[in-house]
C-alpha cells in the first residue's frame, strides 16, 4: 500500500469535504443510494480517487459521496471490495485507510448478512458487538506497518466502540427499530455457507455471516479509529429457502431505510473530540 497514493486520495477527500473528515461510512450490498441524496456535497467516481480499485460486483456502485451530513464532514463509500474478487487485504481496506488519513475519527460499517441466529428474520438489523475473522487474512501482516498505524499488535477487545454501540441502541429505541446485538462472522466467500458450516458457525458463537467488514474493522482499529457496524439480515440460514445474490440485493434495497436512519443518528450525535492515539508498538 503506497503512502503517496493514499495521501493523494486522502487529500482529495479532504478537499471535497471542505476540511478534515469527521466520519467515513462504508455502504454494503444494496445500500448504494441510501445516503446519496442526504449528503450535501459531491459524488466522486472511484476511478478519480488515486489508488482506489473499482468494484466488480452488482450492488456496489463505485463512487464516494463527500460533503456534509448533520453538519459533520463525511464520506460515504458506495461500493466496497472483497477477497473473493481476487483482491488482497490492502485493497479491501483502502477506502477505510484513505478516509482515516483524511481525518475521519469514526468509521461506520454496514453490510448485508445471512442470519445464523434462529431468532432473526429477513429485514432485521443487527448491531455488531464483536466479530470472528475467519477469512484467513489480516491487513496487519507483512514487513511494513499499515500506513498511519502506530502498532502491529492491536487490542481487539472493544473492536466495536462501546459508546457508539450504546448510541446506536438509543437511536434504535427512538426510531422504533428492532436492533439485535450480535457477533458477525467474516468469511472469504463467494459461495454461501453449507448446512454443516452454518452449524459450525452457530456453535462458535456467530449470529450472522458475511463476506466483508472484519478486515476493515481491524484496519480502522490499528489506525486508532472508533468503529460501529450494522448488518442488515437479508436471509436466515435454516429457513429452507435457497439464497441468491439477487435476493440479497432485493431485501437490502427494500429494508435499507432503517439502517440509513441509524447511520444518520450516529453521525448527528458524534462527539467532536479528537481520535485516540494508536497504541504503542509492543512485542510478545
Amino acid at each position: 500500500m503506497k503512502r503517496k497514493r493514499l495521501d493523494a486520495a486522502a487529500g482529495l477527500l479532504r478537499e471535497k469535504a471542505g476540511g478534515d473528515l469527521d466520519c467515513a461510512i462504508v455502504l454494503g450490498s444494496g445500500f448504494g443510494a441510501v445516503l446519496r441524496d442526504r449528503i450535501d456535497g459531491t459524488t466522486i467516481p472511484y476511478r478519480k480517487i488515486d489508488g482506489m480499485p473499482e468494484p466488480t460486483i452488482a450492488g456496489h456502485a463505485g463512487e464516494a459521496h463527500v460533503g456534509r451530513l448533520h453538519d459533520k464532514r463525511v464520506v460515504a463509500f458506495s461500493g466496497r471490495f472483497h477477497l473473493y474478487e481476487g483482491r488482497d487485504a490492502t485493497e479491501v481496506i483502502y477506502p477505510v485507510v484513505a478516509a482515516a488519513l483524511a481525518g475521519a475519527k469514526t468509521i461506520v460499517l454496514t453490510n448485508a448478512a445471512g442470519g445464523i441466529n434462529a431468532d432473526y428474520r429477513a429485514g432485521d438489523v443487527m448491531l455488531l458487538v464483536d466479530q470472528l475473522n475467519l477469512t484467513g487474512q489480516n491487513p496487519l501482516t507483512g514487513v511494513e506497518l499499515l500506513p498511519g498505524a502506530g502498532a502491529r499488535f492491536v487490542d481487539m477487545v472493544d473492536a466495536y466502540a462501546p459508546h457508539l454501540r450504546e448510541l446506536a441502541r438509543h437511536m434504535a429505541a427512538e426510531y422504533g427499530i428492532v436492533l439485535h446485538d450480535g457477533v458477525y462472522a467474516g468469511l472469504t466467500g463467494p459461495t454461501y455457507e453449507t448446512p454443516a458450516e452454518i452449524r459450525y458457525l452457530r456453535t462458535i458463537g456467530a449470529d450472522a455471516v458475511g463476506m466483508s467488514t472484519v478486515l476493515e474493522t481491524i484496519a480502522a482499529r490499528a489506525l486508532g479509529r472508533d468503529v460501529v457496524g450494522f448488518s442488515l439480515i437479508t436471509n436466515v440460514h435454516g429457513s429452507g429457502a435457497p439464497t441468491s445474490h439477487d435476493d440479497v440485493l432485493e431485501v437490502s434495497q427494500r429494508s435499507a431505510e432503517g439502517v440509513a436512519r441509524l447511520v444518520e443518528g450516529i453521525v448527528a450525535n458524534l462527539d467532536p473530540a479528537p481520535p485516540a492515539e494508536p497504541v504503542e508498538e509492543r512485542t510478545s
